[in-house]
């Protein structure tokens, strides 16, 4: 009897699958909105209005069959790839830099060729960090070692990972992972204040070293455009043609939506934006549908992060329970930054908004997370019945 509960398999959860798909078809239309004005005029991309749209769609269906493919393998079975994965995503970063195998744009070496798509090892490293995390911290002994601050071999793959991926450069996306992996350590039980601890720590050493950059004028390429970035932040009028350009326009566009937004396809800031498709998206939307269309929007990515924190509380074990929110957790960072990227709430940092700006790497991961956690609203929640019959 008990054997064949265990294998009892729950129901899709509808809400999660349903509004996710909801997101890429939004998506879908977002991309190809804020792109097909610049994509017909550009003799590069063969004036198609149509060439991100086709990019992000075979990326969608990359991603759905992904997310089936991981439905259909159950989540339990990732326990035991979670090693070599997080070894070869490491790999992939270090490839990044290899002549002819990394690709350098817009001073950034953060993708690598695979002939028939551009992949970028970040997006894939995100996803084994949170597997990796997830296993670590499942073992038999694990919750002791948290309260006895033993957080040395989760801290230190996080720390490689994350230098990587600021390394690109790509500090958005590094500092993303990092909260997402410290929410993932708070909810596997890590003490407040050791949590509290590293955060200020990193937050001190950062600070030093960008302002030691500053003062001596010696910083990196890196250093010097993230300072640009926060200087623009703090006086976002002074440089509306230089550094703040995007950003200024962006604000525009926010602030140029009202309540009911300009309609669809009528708005002119995606027209200036360089980034309008990916980074900046957010500010289309507002731009496009307003106040009523961007709450719609947080609305949707909302429900999605709910019903992901509620099949990590509700998931029959521990492994399960931490992947769904290490999982989550990037969703919701990740979203959380494009937005307040897109608003001029904080700094201007490269992330996209999940399921919603250009990218297939992401798009595909994305998916496969949500795949994940299907599989364990399914195979890994406990029915009423059988919860108080587990050890």
């Amino acid at each position: 009897m008990i054997k064949q509960q265990t294998r009892v398999r729950l129901p899709l959860d509808l809400w999660l699958f349903g509004f996710t798909l909801l997101l890429i078809v939004i998506g879908l239309w977002m991309v190809f909105d804020s792109s097909y004005a610049k994509t017909l005029d550009s003799t590069k991309l063969g004036h198609d209005a149509f060439y991100f749209l086709k990019k992000q769609a075979f990326g969608a269906v990359l991603g759905i069959a992904a997310m089936f493919g991981v439905l259909k393998l159950g989540y339990a079975r990732l326990r035991s790839i979670a090693v070599p994965l997080m070894f070869v995503s490491i790999v992939l970063l270090c490839f990044v830099w290899i002549p002819h195998v990394g690709i350098r744009q817009n001073n950034a070496n953060r993708w690598i060729n695979l002939g028939f798509i551009q992949f970028q090892p970040s997006e894939l490293t995100k996803l084994a960090l949170v597997l990796y995390i997830a296993r670590l911290l499942s073992r038999p002994k694990a919750d002791a070692e948290l309260h006895e601050t033993r957080l040395g071999p989760p801290l230190f793959m996080t720390a490689i990972a994350v230098l990587l991926i600021e390394r690109e450069p790509d500090l958005g996306t590094a500092a993303v992972l990092f909260v997402s992996v410290m929410t993932q350590l708070f909810l596997a039980g890590a003490r407040k204040r050791h949590l509290a601890a590293i955060l200020g720590a990193v937050a001190l050493l950062g600070a030093f070293v960008l302002l030691i950059g500053m003062a001596t004028g010696k910083s990196s390429h890196a250093s010097g455009y993230r300072a640009g970035r926060i200087t623009t932040f703090l006086h976002p009028d002074a440089d509306k043609k230089g550094n703040g350009y995007q950003v200024f326009h962006s604000r525009l566009a926010v602030g140029s939506g009202g309540w009911t937004g300009m309609g669809f396809g009528q708005g002119k800031e995606k027209l200036y934006l360089p980034q309008a498709n990916t980074d900046f998206i957010a500010a289309t939307v507002a731009e496009e549908t307003g106040f009523a269309g961007m709450v719609t929007l947080l609305t949707l990515l909302l429900v999605v992060g709910w019903r992901g924190f509620h099949i990590a509380y509700h998931a029959r074990e521990r492994f399960g329970a931490l992947l769904a929110g290490g999982i989550v957790s990037l969703i919701c960072w990740q979203a959380l930054v494009n937005i307040a990227v897109a608003t001029a709430s904080i700094p201007a940092t490269g992330v996209p908004l999940p399921f919603i700006s250009f990218g297939s790497s992401s798009l595909i991961f994305l998916l496969t997370g949500i795949g994940i956690l299907l599989s364990i609203a399914q195979h890994g929640t406990a029915a009423p019945k059988a919860a108080g019959e587990q050890k």
